[in-house]
């Protein structure tokens, strides 16, 4: 991949040792100056949130229950209606359902399982991706059922399209001054329904078990494992992880520096997903050292009460560590990704290699060890609040595992 040169010129500063673009100081002369730093909370209150988190949660699934002994018990596929009619009645349709849990109405609730016996592990595996199939997406909430996420919706993927579903896969913690940058955004309450959704469906999960569809109480329950990995992911718990994502040079021309922004914060974002995938298929190969299998295996967990605590466990974690991350990922891809003519989510599949930017990276080794060391420590925490709450649904509904 060819480098390409910025038209314009940026002087940087260190932020944690990793330099942070700042032209001409502008930065700095912001926090001197109420009416421009006015001015960037407005234009930052536009920039809507990426909302992919890891790509392959079946693949990060397959090595954080891998050592889960009791998930290989064989379990039953039965079907969608089976339960629908067991759990709420047998008239209760597939479009009641999708109605009831607020989800697009066009919702395939298909199968992956070919046979008539699967082991739990499977499940899980299976359909820990589903809710990115586009149950999330299209949905324009009416203020009447529920005002905050009509309001989210606004702010965290819009009401159309594939970002439309960020509102429900992402979580941000209301402002603190404790930690002004990372939790910052607009507006500054806590933000996004992750938390929920995770203890929506891990409910659901238990509703099933309690109907003897054990089948669907592990389904629903792969569906809140997505909510509690997605939030493992820092993007998912900071929506400007660095200012070297802000388009500083186009910070007076509103359209522009909203849109550039976004472009900006999707390109290292979707870089730093293909990144964890690139080196989880690299390790499995044999080709590099297993740091990332190694941190999503093993059998630990914590004791919790809930799903939603779970799932603010994993969010409050990644949130400390975003900040880091984002500068991570500016200094580890490089500065070329912030060139206006490269848009990864609309780039064709593999157009920007992950090892050919690794190969044209201008990180230290000892720099590289960081950004690795960090991101395993992200993924470690993923797989142990994951496991955390497949343990709670042990212990609470799923008796004689």
């Amino acid at each position: 991949m060819a480098n390409r040169t910025l038209t314009k010129c940026h002087s940087e500063h260190k932020v944690r040792g990793i330099s942070v673009r700042d032209p001409s100081g502008f930065a700095l002369r912001m926090t001197l100056c109420q009416h421009h730093l006015a001015l960037l909370i407005c234009f930052i209150t536009c920039i809507p949130s990426t909302t992919f988190a890891w790509k392959r949660h079946d693949l990060m699934t397959s090595f954080i229950v891998q050592d889960v002994s009791w998930l290989s018990m064989p379990i039953k596929v039965t079907s969608f209606e089976q339960f629908l009619a067991k759990a709420f009645s047998k008239d209760f349709t597939k479009s009641d359902f999708l109605n009831q849990y607020q989800l697009n109405p066009k919702t395939v609730i298909g199968f992956k399982d070919i046979k008539k016996n699967v082991p739990a592990s499977t499940i899980l595996i299976n359909y820990t991706d589903e809710p990115d199939w586009g149950m999330d997406q299209d949905l324009n909430l009416s203020p009447n059922l529920s005002p905050n996420l009509s309001k989210d919706q606004k702010y965290m993927g819009g009401y159309t399209g594939p970002t439309s579903q960020g509102f429900r896969h992402l979580y941000f913690k209301k402002w603190s001054m404790k930690a002004p940058w990372r939790t910052f955004h607009v507006p500054m309450r806590a933000m996004g329904e992750a938390l929920k959704r995770a203890q929506i469906f891990y409910d659901l999960a238990e509703t099933a078990y309690n109907v003897s569809e054990p089948y669907w109480a592990f389904r629903f329950l792969a569906w809140s494992l997505h909510y509690v990995q997605d939030l493992g992911q820092p993007y998912h718990s900071s929506q400007i992880l660095t200012p070297s994502f802000l388009s500083w040079e186009d910070i007076f021309h509103f359209k522009q520096f909203v849109a550039r922004t976004t472009q900006i914060i999707a390109n290292y974002h979707y870089l730093y997903e293909d990144y964890a995938v690139y080196r989880l298929k690299k390790e499995i190969s044999g080709k590099l050292e297993r740091k990332f299998i190694s941190a999503l295996q093993g059998a630990d967990f914590m004791s919790s009460s809930s799903a939603f605590l779970i799932a603010k466990h994993a969010a409050d974690f990644s949130n400390r560590h975003s900040t880091t991350i984002g500068n991570l990922c500016y200094a580890y891809f490089g500065r070329s990704f912030l060139d206006p003519s490269i848009d990864l989510p609309r780039s064709p599949k593999a157009h920007y290699p992950i090892e050919t930017i690794e190969k044209e990276s201008r990180l230290t080794a000892k720099e590289k060890k960081i950004f690795l060391e960090t991101t395993t420590k992200n993924l470690k925490k993923t797989a142990y609040y994951s496991r955390s709450l497949i343990q709670l649904a042990r212990e609470e509904f799923l008796k004689g595992f």
